[in-house]
């Protein structure tokens, strides 16, 4: 591997591992999982490194190849049940932690379409139009998805209160 090459790579992995990580275990819902999909995302990032053109774009090239990682684990998942452990046990003390948990739960509860988009707008913080090319979906079904989502999460929620 060149040294430019290798650089490049280690810059990457340092700056997205957090939120490639956080987007798999929100895709995933379990913390292994998200695990194991955060390293075959940076396993695929570095094979396919030389397809990145623009460095300004790297967050949302990054990001398309965790959400399809996750997707596959999904579709594969399909076949043996998934573990529902979602973070690590010590995790979950305090009260911050719970409402996290909840939030995270009622995410869970989303269809994928709907979830991915949220994932992407709300935790990576891209921008509707972002979301559409990394999607490669229409900008007004992101808007809609969003909307769908925010209706059907106050939903689980408030389920979840009482």
């Amino acid at each position: 591997m060149r040294k430019s090459k290798e650089k490049e790579f280690e810059k990457l992995y340092a700056q997205y591992k957090d939120s490639v990580f956080c987007v798999s275990l929100m895709y995933l819902k379990d913390y292994q999982l998200a695990e194991d999909a955060t390293q075959e995302t940076f396993i695929k990032v570095l094979s396919k490194l030389r397809s990145l053109k623009e460095e300004s774009k790297a967050k949302a090239w990054i990001s398309k190849i965790a959400i399809n990682v996750c997707r596959d684990k999904l579709r594969h998942s399909s076949k043996r049940e998934i573990p529902s452990q979602t973070l690590p046990e010590d995790a979950a003390h305090s009260s911050h932690t719970d409402l996290r948990l909840t939030v995270g739960e009622a995410i869970g509860k989303l269809d994928p379409k709907l979830r991915e988009t949220v994932i992407l707008h709300y935790y990576q913080g891209f921008t509707h139009q972002e979301i559409a090319d990394i999607l490669r979906i229409p900008l007004s079904t992101v808007g809609y998805r969003l909307r769908t989502a925010k209706a059907q999460l106050k939903d689980f929620l408030k389920e979840d209160i009482r």
